[in-house]
């Protein structure tokens, strides 16, 4: 990982790694294989080992991410891509809006939180990967039984710690299909979804009373603070005023029964 904050000074680097860089403020012009184009606020950059990258003019102070790859998971992306020969990304960049655009700056945004889960990096890295090597235009994936398998195995483990690799392993596919997969089935991606589920077993468990700190560990959550977000984002309040209005409908109901 990398990160430069509110570089006004033009440079020029060589790339050692496979890095996707995200553009989060600023705007400049850079060189590449002999082409200038603007890089903006929102915008991929996509560095490939042994190359160089010269910025030539700085319109406005940027900020800017980037994440390095080892050349075997990259490898291993495009073989299951059905790429042969060198590996290459598909461009030398993606423009704010696009689908690699969102995903990448989705799994930088994971990398850098500290209770981000293990498979929701691993997924988004795996999705931000086969949308930048994979070739353009690419139908979904489909693979129905396998992500009905997959469903199975993150109800089966809702409170544990899963891991993408287990995951694949139990759909009998690879992971790098499996998540496209499984968010075309779905509409969620993997880790999504168990958040959904853990949170509506975490409603489930404060219905029979249970307090929100417990409710958290009980479904897997990595603290109460985790559900407190979680729980706001889907339901639309706090597990605690959800468990407070909880009572305040069982007093009514007393109350009506009375």
């Amino acid at each position: 990982m990398l990160r430069v904050e509110r570089e006004d000074r033009a440079r020029t680097t060589y790339a050692e790694h496979f890095t996707v860089v995200a553009v989060y403020a600023g705007a400049f012009d850079g060189w590449y294989r002999g082409h200038v184009r603007m890089l903006v606020a929102g915008a991929l950059k996509l560095k490939e080992p042994g190359e160089v990258h010269r910025d030539l003019r700085v319109h406005a102070p940027f900020t800017l991410q980037g994440a390095a790859f080892a050349p075997e998971l990259m490898a291993a992306a495009a073989d299951a891509m059905g790429l042969r020969g060198t590996v290459h990304f598909r461009s030398p960049g993606f423009a704010p809006g696009t689908r690699a655009a969102a995903l990448a700056f989705a799994m930088h945004g994971a990398l850098v939180r500290p209770d981000a889960t293990e498979l929701e990096v691993s997924t988004l890295v795996a999705e931000t990967l086969a949308e930048v090597l994979g070739p353009d235009g690419a139908p979904p994936t489909r693979a129905p039984r396998a992500v009905r398998r997959a469903r199975a195995f993150l109800h089966e483990a809702l409170a544990e710690r899963v891991t993408l690799n287990e995951l694949a392993a139990r759909a009998a596919m690879d992971k790098f299909h499996l998540v496209r997969a499984f968010r075309h089935e779905v509409g969620l991606p993997p880790y999504e979804y168990l958040t959904h589920l853990r949170v509506g077993r975490a409603r489930e468990l404060l219905r029979r009373g249970l307090r929100v700190a417990a409710a958290a560990q009980e479904v897997g959550f990595y603290d109460e603070s985790q559900l407190h977000r979680h729980f706001r984002r889907i339901v639309g309040i706090t597990p605690g005023a959800y468990a407070r209005s909880l009572g305040t409908e069982k007093r009514r109901a007393n109350i009506a029964q009375g």
